[in-house]
């Protein structure tokens, strides 16, 4: 076999970057293997949180960080707009690149934007709020006592159990669920790199809180330097995609 020398020009995109990766560009799965991404058996899925959502005013989706709950409220947000007379949507940023001061001006700007979006909503509309439990108490308060008064719904995202609330669906990791979530994200790839990622998940420790993001990010690298070592470009065929990824990529959303 001859060995090919990198060639960035050539490379595929890496499918673990963040815009093949984001909640807004994946559907849920809500069980491992082919049955997982059959539209029937997620809209069925859909339709049972649904129905525990509408017998409560207050829905959460619990789970550990990066285990999908921003993915599940972007696949089940469709069927929520065709059920609610209007819904808004709000989530609230965590990042800690922007320090200790800026997240606490976020938090308190989430308590007034969320405020004026329950004003806004009408008798019965619904409002998700993805990272309800990074508001403050006193906020958070606020806004329950709102929506009472006007019979509106909250879906909400959280890492822990809330008094008061109804826990409709919970995130979690497991080895089967994380290899089926890679298998599709590298459906278009070569065979070799799926090998190889395959290869290297089997060996990682799944637990139920493992941040299946942080692992994304992981194969991202993976994957890179598999594209830009002439060793392993013997055996990783070259593509005529668009374009190569860089690893800023993975950080773009």
């Amino acid at each position: 076999m001859v060995t090919v020398k990198p060639n960035l020009e050539f490379q595929i995109p890496n499918p673990f970057s963040t815009s093949f990766i984001a909640p807004t560009q994946v559907r849920y799965r809500f069980n491992h293997g082919v049955s997982g991404t059959n539209p029937q058996t997620i809209d069925m899925h859909l339709e049972g949180l649904l129905a525990t959502l509408k017998k409560t005013r207050r829905g959460v989706i619990l789970g550990p960080h990066g285990t999908g709950k921003s993915t599940l409220l972007h696949t089940f947000l469709p069927k929520l707009q065709q059920c609610y007379p209007m819904v808004a949507f709000d989530q609230i940023n965590n990042d800690p690149s922007v320090g200790w001061i800026g997240r606490v001006k976020e938090r308190l700007r989430a308590g007034q934007r969320i405020l004026k979006e329950l004003a806004g909503l009408p008798r019965d509309g619904l409002l998700i709020v993805d990272g309800w439990e990074q508001l403050y108490r006193v906020s958070r308060l606020r806004a329950i006592r709102a929506a009472a008064a006007k019979k509106l719904t909250l879906l909400a995202t959280s890492h822990q159990r809330m008094t008061g609330w109804t826990t409709i669906h919970e995130t979690k990791a497991t080895q089967k669920m994380v290899q089926s979530l890679a298998g599709d994200l590298l459906e278009d790839t070569p065979y070799e790199l799926r090998k190889m990622v395959d290869s290297h998940l089997k060996k990682c420790r799944v637990t139920p809180k493992t941040n299946v993001r942080d692992l994304w990010f992981e194969m991202y690298d993976l994957i890179e330097d598999a594209q830009t070592d002439p060793v392993n470009q013997t055996t990783l065929p070259n593509s005529t995609a668009t374009g190569p990824s860089t690893r800023s990529d993975r950080l773009a959303h």
